[in-house]
């Protein structure tokens, strides 16, 4: 759905940026615990079963168990590549060497150590999942078949090539772990890296639309621009060519008209684009209360908005820009806000627009910075120094206010920041009905 130029923006950018990267550093660090979790347990089960299986070969065991935690070490900080999405293409051969290395030469070492048939694959197996998500299409699917065959090809050659005989019970018990972790792995690596690359293609997504929608805006403000100056310009062009040959033929007077005409078509034009930039600049309570309740509640905020019906098209005006500005605070200032109420209500003294938001902490000893564009910090009522809320757009909106004999004001409250704009009642202008303020749906 497009907004009218000049109102408030599409997208939270600075909010849904910070939610990518807090989503990447838990998709990042899930992948880094699981890693050296199964490295260790993998460690933890090699040495189990080399005891059960009889002991000996005491040197072969620690290299192999410091291989396969350097192993988890080095899948950890592999996993970081994760981050340029799935399919991003064949790591760099260092990476590669190191994502492989160890993992294979602990593959290798305990084929000839009894009891490492089982544990000793799970290692190289972690290693392929991670190069399956960086790969794709058929690759990825060799990478995986691969990794596959290989930790089935250890457990049988393992116990071929160390003779220890393992009787078909305790081999059947070996089974469903087995299974598990073939299963288990690619599971959490793949379904991890898919999530990252969701919520990337959706911020992508998210940046696109946005930068459609001000695009369709430039083109639609371009062709009612065209409409306008390429009509009148062309006519001005004929007209003034005209004259100008009345001019060389000896006819001052047709001439004459027809510079006239130039001058009454230029001055149409000029009106009917000032009339254009004038329509742009609009701004309607409905569609600001609809702009401020969209991106408001895109930002992860609750929005409440209860009033009444106001129809002088002046303070209509007034408190649309106020609903700008109070909105367009909390998202500079307010990045935390849950619960955000919008309240017009009619009083004795005239109008009363409150914007209410938590999610601000006022500053010990000083009131803070909760003003519009710049710095500046907002007074008022029940803040030390109450008076008229500072900053460039708050005091812009106080002086608009202030014009028509009304103030904003703003102050703390238990937690809460309250935006506060009144304007006085005007003698004929008439009490409006009590109503709920409904947001005008845009048009597409």
């Amino acid at each position: 759905m497009s907004r009218p130029s000049g109102q408030l923006p599409s997208t939270v950018s600075g909010r849904s940026v910070r939610g990518v990267r807090v989503t990447w550093w838990y998709t990042y660090i899930s992948m880094v615990v699981f890693a050296v979790f199964m490295a260790f347990i993998a460690a933890a089960m090699l040495l189990f079963f080399h005891l059960e299986a009889g002991g000996g070969n005491g040197w072969l065991v620690l290299v192999s168990a410091v291989l396969i935690a350097i192993g988890g070490l080095t899948q950890s900080g592999c996993s970081w590549l994760v981050r340029n999405g799935m399919g991003a293409g064949w790591p760099h051969p260092w990476a590669t060497v190191l994502l492989l290395a160890p993992a294979g030469l602990a593959w290798v070492l305990t084929l000839w150590l009894p009891g490492g048939a089982f544990p000793g694959g799970i290692s190289l197996w972690i290693a392929a999942n991670i190069l399956a998500i960086l790969v794709h299409g058929v690759t990825r699917r060799v990478v995986i078949g691969g990794g596959i065959a290989l930790i089935v090809v250890h457990w049988w050659a393992g116990r071929l090539i160390t003779g220890v005989a393992v009787p078909s019970e305790a081999a059947a018990q070996q089974v469903p772990p087995l299974i598990f972790f073939v299963i288990f792995v690619p599971v959490v690596f793949l379904f991890s890296a898919w999530w990252w690359n969701i919520v990337v293609e959706l911020d992508v997504a998210r940046r696109d639309a946005a930068q459609l929608a001000v695009a369709r805006e430039r083109l639609r403000f371009a062709s009612d621009l065209h409409d306008i100056q390429g009509h009148h310009l062309q006519v001005i062009a004929l007209k003034a060519e005209l004259a100008e040959r009345l001019m060389g033929a000896g006819q001052p007077d047709a001439a004459a008209e027809n510079i006239h005409e130039v001058r009454t078509i230029a001055r149409t034009a000029l009106d009917e684009t000032r009339s254009l930039v004038r329509n742009l600049r609009e701004v309607s309570l409905e569609e600001e209360i609809a702009n401020a309740k969209d991106v408001l509640e895109a930002s992860g905020a609750t929005v409440t908005i209860r009033g009444v019906l106001v129809e002088d098209p002046a303070v209509r005006t007034l408190l649309g820009l106020a609903v700008r500005e109070g909105a367009t605070n909390i998202l500079r200032h307010a990045a935390t806000a849950t619960r955000v109420s919008i309240a017009l209500e009619d009083t004795d003294g005239g109008l009363r627009l409150a914007i209410v938001n938590d999610g601000v902490e006022r500053p010990a000893g000083e009131v803070g910075d909760h003003g519009g564009e710049g710095s500046g910090a907002p007074t008022g009522p029940g803040a030390p120094g109450g008076g008229p809320a500072s900053g460039t757009g708050l005091s812009g909106l106080n002086r608009r206010f202030a014009s028509s004999g009304g103030a904003v004001t703003g102050r703390y409250d238990d937690g809460a920041f309250v935006l506060e704009a009144r304007l006085p009642a005007v003698p004929g202008r008439g009490r409006p009905e009590s109503s709920t303020v409904r947001p005008k749906e845009p048009t597409a």
